[in-house]
């Protein structure tokens, strides 16, 4: 079951596609990297999610809902924090947490007070007064408290220190571990994501660049890595090849259909690919693409 389907949305403005031809399933319990760099397209595609924008072509559904006009009471199933997110700088915690609980039922208010002990914070707090790292937390804290199905998180992280982005995730490994909710995290810190993300779509200027399941993905994709170049010929009917390099006689190929078996006596070492090492094989033209 899918909790988030985007079918070929288009979203432009002006004649500046910010979301184009975006198709997208967020799977049930999962904990989905929508990633790419600044200006790919990913906060729109959350606002479409979101219903705050509507798409000019395609189609957009939460739950197997379409989310503009969603009812009260399906919208306080999903929680959302974004990086541009604050609130009033007079406003006690208290007085946020007391307006937050009012528009849901299942809030849990133990779970936020304790959050609250553990990031030490005081519900006479004014968040005006709250360092950036401190004002994140509250807001995940109103958020997990509300008890989501679906979390959607854009650029949370985002202008943290290092410390600060690592307790951040941890809370949701933490999450995913207790109980199961889907969480959408949009980022273009790879480092940090790759500990918590099952699921990655690769996006550019809008567009899907690739959607996989992440462990699926760092068992096909490898780098074979020569002393001395074999026959490329030969390589291509064992492998499908995305990319090669040279350096000297050293010779490397990328390749996405990676078996053990496949490899007929060369003499190569295997490596792993890391997330940021992913991302940038499937964002970077190839000869082909660069010279059509």
């Amino acid at each position: 079951m899918n909790v988030i389907e985007m079918e070929n949305a288009h979203r432009f403005f002006g004649s500046v596609a910010a979301v184009d031809n975006l198709s997208l399933v967020v799977p049930k319990g999962s904990v989905f990297g929508l990633l790419g760099e600044n200006g790919s397209g990913k906060t729109t595609s959350i606002k479409l999610m979101m219903g705050a924008l509507i798409p000019q072509e395609g189609t957009v559904q939460i739950f197997g809902i379409d989310p503009v006009g969603m009812a009260p009471e399906t919208r306080a199933r999903i929680a959302y924090v974004a990086d541009e997110m604050a609130l009033p700088g007079w406003m006690r915690l208290s007085e946020a947490m007391k307006l937050h609980a009012s528009y849901f039922e299942q809030w849990d208010e133990k779970m936020a007070l304790d959050r609250l002990r553990m990031y030490e914070l005081a519900l006479d707090q004014t968040f005006g007064t709250l360092s950036k790292g401190q004002q994140r937390r509250f807001l995940l804290t109103l958020a997990l408290a509300q008890l989501p199905e679906l979390l959607i998180l854009d650029e949370p992280a985002a202008g943290l220190d290092v410390a600060v982005r690592r307790e951040f995730l941890d809370t949701l490994m933490e999450l995913a571990n207790e109980r199961e909710v889907t969480i959408l995290l949009s980022s273009h810190i790879l480092s940090d994501v790759e500990r918590v993300v099952d699921h990655v779509a690769f996006t550019k200027k809008g567009r899907l660049v690739l959607q996989a399941n992440l462990e699926d993905l760092k068992v096909q994709v490898k780098r074979l890595c020569f002393a001395a170049p074999p026959e490329e010929t030969a390589l291509g009917t064992h492998f499908n090849v995305l990319s090669t390099s040279r350096e000297g006689d050293a010779f490397q190929a990328m390749v996405d259909d990676f078996a053990p078996e496949k490899l007929d006596g060369w003499d190569c070492q295997v490596e792993h690919l890391n997330l940021e090492e992913l991302f940038l094989l499937y964002n970077t033209p190839r000869e082909t693409e660069k010279n059509p």
